[in-house]
């Protein structure tokens, strides 16, 4: 399986929200890639939704599978206000959360009950995983 993200954000949340995404990416990626995720055939397209209030009722959550493409779309609503003031565990952890989302519908593109497992898994200790490589490289996230 194979992760790609994009999104849909408001200005002022698309720096925290574009430093989620490339850290999120690589290492989803890397981790699919050593599991039995590996197999599936298929991709999860993300692309979460950061907007303010006022403008959140114009930009609705619309997760959808694209059969015959073989692509979960998953683009759920974040809380924009973790992008704009949260710390960077914060910001992690809410766009995490929103690809979490995906697990159940999995199946649809021809996940195993192990393949699901994997996923839950790997998406409980990305957060925690990205943290300690940035701590153990001394970078500044």
């Amino acid at each position: 399986m194979i992760f790609w993200a994009s999104s849909e954000v408001y200005r002022l949340a698309d720096r925290a929200s574009e430093r989620s995404r490339l850290c999120v990416e690589s290492y989803l990626n890397a981790a699919f890639e050593r599991s039995s995720l590996s197999a599936l055939e298929g991709k999860l397209r993300y692309v979460p939704i950061i907007m303010p209030e006022g403008m959140r009722e114009r930009y609705p959550e619309r997760s959808k599978l694209r059969a015959k493409e073989r692509i979960y779309d998953c683009a759920p609503q974040l809380d924009y206000e973790t992008f704009i003031s949260g710390s960077f565990e914060e910001q992690l952890r809410e766009y995490v959360r929103g690809i979490s989302l995906s697990a159940p519908h999995l199946v649809r593109l021809g996940a195993s009950k192990e393949q699901i497992e994997d996923f839950e898994k790997i998406m409980a200790l990305a957060v925690d995983h990205i943290l300690a490589e940035y701590t153990d490289n001394n970078e500044n996230p």
